[in-house]
């Protein structure tokens, strides 16, 4: 049996200045749960890199991560009833 195999890349670019951030997500034979895990882990990961950088608590990170991604999910839903 052949083993199918998965690519998946994250491209983060930070612009400090500009105070934007871009992501480009680049992947090839994922399913939609593989795509969810994989930025999941990435998520987690960052957490604790982000945590380590700034002496914080790495679950008040992740609280921040999760209210950033609430707050562009609202945003869309704003987006959807105008």
């Amino acid at each position: 049996m052949e083993t199918q195999k998965k690519h998946i890349e994250i491209h983060i670019d930070i612009d400090k200045a500009a105070d934007q951030l871009n992501v480009q997500i680049v992947a090839e034979k994922l399913t939609a749960i593989d795509l969810l895990v994989c930025c999941l882990s990435t998520v987690s990961s960052a957490a604790s890199t982000i945590a380590d950088a700034t002496n914080d608590d790495e679950q008040k990170v992740l609280r921040d991560i999760a209210a950033m991604v609430s707050a562009m999910a609202d945003e869309a839903l704003d987006k959807e009833e105008t």
